[in-house]
This record gives structure tokens, C-alpha cells and sequence, in this order.
């Protein structure tokens, strides 16, 4: 694959930004999680869901602590 170097203003790169969490909402109404990800993928998916709603977690403030 080739490689190219792309430059954009700014404002151009929030307009992208805007127009992909547009489609991405459009494609979340119309498309269920189900036909996207494996079974397994969504029973992690809400594992983590639960594990956020009780705050069961560790909060990692830099790299080391993630990587422990």
C-alpha cells in the first residue's frame, strides 16, 4: 500500500470528525450490534458495562499502570 501525507486545517479535520460520529449514530440506528460483533465480543462488551455501572474498576492514571 502506498503511503501519502495528507494536510488539513482544523476546521476541516472537525468537520470530518462531525461527519463520522454522523454516520456512526446513522449506522447505530439502523444496524444491530448483534450483526456486527461475535457472541463473545458482546458478552465482553457487557461484562465492561456492568463492571462501569457498579465501579468496579481501577482507574489508570499512566502506561505502567496499565500494562500491570
Amino acid at each position: 500500500m502506498k503511503s501519502i501525507t495528507l494536510k488539513i486545517s482544523e476546521k476541516e479535520l472537525l468537520e470530518v470528525t462531525k461527519a463520522y460520529k454522523t454516520l456512526q449514530r446513522f449506522l447505530d440506528k439502523i444496524v444491530s450490534p448483534n450483526e456486527l460483533y461475535t457472541d463473545e465480543f458482546l458478552e465482553g462488551l457487557h461484562e465492561v458495562q456492568a463492571e462501569v455501572k457498579d465501579k468496579n474498576f481501577v482507574e489508570v492514571k499512566n502506561f505502567a499502570d496499565f500494562t500491570q
